[in-house]
């Protein structure tokens, strides 16, 4: 089972700070929410790093691809 990182936009502020420290995963859609770009595989390291920085603690690991 592939992890994937997921955003709970009920919780998310906005704050960017996601983008900010890993955006070949996560960007802003034109709808002006944070969205999750596709990959084959995630870079763990990067997505770890938005996990922490997150102010909202919105981000986390989804096992169920």
């Amino acid at each position: 089972m592939a992890l994937s990182p997921t955003v709970d936009l009920n919780q998310c502020t906005l704050c960017e700070a996601c983008l900010e420290v890993c955006p070949e995963v996560f960007v802003l859609n034109p709808a002006g929410y944070i969205e999750v770009v596709e990959h084959q595989k995630y870079p763990e390291e990067c997505i770890e790093e938005a996990i922490k920085y997150c102010p909202a603690e919105c981000i986390s690991w989804d096992g169920s691809d």
